[in-house]
């Protein structure tokens, strides 16, 4: 759907180039919305999210896309498509709040990549939401500065509980995300990689009683957005609204039913009747199989030449026919 002809009002005592700034921003929303075949004007929230997390940009940008997409909304008198959210995603309620937590973080993936990169920032955020009760503006400000590694796992002064149960545990979760966010953080996708290989996991003894290397704190901010590639955005922090979309498909997750469990440890490969042969058995077999790829092949040569054949009578037959 093409924009409004005329420029709405888009905020008191606004000069030519900050209406320009916002006109532009609402220009490239539409552009999107028509190449990927959603309506621009009324556009939905869930249009708008996956905008801003296709093309992220720093929070003051972020601020004025919204800031525009709500303008031309209201001047056309249709609804605030972004209405205001609560401050807190995960509200503080009852103790037993605590045990659906520990649901949640025991059903997010902690190995393999990427799903095991984004399940345990994700785990990361729950718990600073969950756990801690952080509003999103405090979560997106956590600083290595913050976060204080002993015998007991502070953030910001507040406790990270433990629990029985590994892959519930918070102070676990904690653990498991800062292992890898430095090499996440300074793009060493080897190693993070190598650290969340699946055949050396083992999430039956408590990730927060073992020792942790000192490289998270390289990291200028803890809670990093995240392509689909894995590969963290520096410098950008994760809107609000990713914060909120995490969390409730996170816990939508758990609410759908037992997820299955991890598959960790040594793969263990199926025997074959390869394993017993003696060494003249061997050749033998290698034998074979060379003379199978060299049967393959005179047959392909021999397909290829069929289709040449046919080609040039084709080509004749066309030639006649003119």
């Amino acid at each position: 759907m093409t924009p409004p002809q005329t420029s709405p009002k888009l905020g008191p005592k606004l000069g030519s180039d900050s209406e320009a700034l916002l006109e532009a921003h609402w220009g490239r929303f539409v552009a999107w919305c028509e190449a990927a075949g959603h309506a621009s004007l009324p556009a939905t929230a869930a249009t708008i999210e996956q905008f801003l997390t296709l093309f992220p940009g720093s929070t003051s940008t972020e601020r004025l896309r919204r800031r525009a997409i709500r303008a031309h909304h209201l001047a056309a008198g249709l609804l605030d498509p972004l209405p205001t959210v609560e401050a807190r995603v995960w509200p503080r309620s009852e103790a037993s709040d605590q045990s659906a937590v520990g649901e949640v973080l025991a059903a997010i993936p902690k190995y393999r990549y990427p799903i095991g990169l984004r399940g345990r920032r994700d785990a990361f955020l729950i718990v600073l939401l969950g756990v801690l009760h952080l509003t999103r503006e405090q979560a997106r400000a956590i600083t290595p500065d913050d976060v204080a590694v002993t015998s007991i796992i502070r953030i910001r002064g507040h406790v990270v509980p433990s629990s029985d149960d590994p892959v519930s545990c918070a102070a676990c979760a904690v653990i498991r995300w800062l292992r890898i966010v430095g090499p996440v953080w300074t793009g060493f996708r080897g190693d993070v990689i190598r650290l969340l290989d699946p055949t050396k996991g083992d999430v039956d003894r408590h990730d927060c009683e073992q020792p942790v290397p000192g490289e998270w704190r390289r990291a200028e901010q803890l809670l990093l957005p995240l392509d689909i590639h894995g590969w963290s955005r520096t410098g950008v922090s994760l809107s609000g609204r990713s914060m909120t979309s995490i969390t409730t498909s996170r816990r939508a997750a758990e609410a759908n039913g037992p997820t299955p469990q991890e598959v960790l440890g040594a793969v263990g490969r199926q025997p074959s009747r390869f394993d017993a042969l003696l060494l003249h058995e061997t050749h033998a077999e290698l034998g074979a199989t060379y003379a199978a790829i060299d049967a393959a092949l005179v047959r392909l040569a021999a397909v290829c030449g069929d289709a040449r054949a046919l080609g040039t009578d084709l080509e004749h037959a066309a030639s006649a026919s003119k």
